[in-house]
């Protein structure tokens, strides 16, 4: 890549690996016995969140 090249913006959201790490971190949560927080599920399912009404 040259400088000339577009950049992406390294702070892009990337859907696909945020799932993949909330289901890694919904078998955790199963796995030791704890609630899954909704918020969790909804990333895994690739549904958008909103950070404000994350925790209600």
């Amino acid at each position: 890549m040259t400088a000339t090249e577009s950049h992406k913006d390294a702070r892009t959201p990337r859907p696909r690996v945020a799932a993949a790490a909330a289901r890694a971190s919904i078998a955790m949560y199963e796995r030791d016995g704890r609630e899954v927080p909704q918020w969790l599920r909804d990333v895994a399912d690739g549904k958008p969140i909103d950070k404000r009404t994350a925790d209600a």
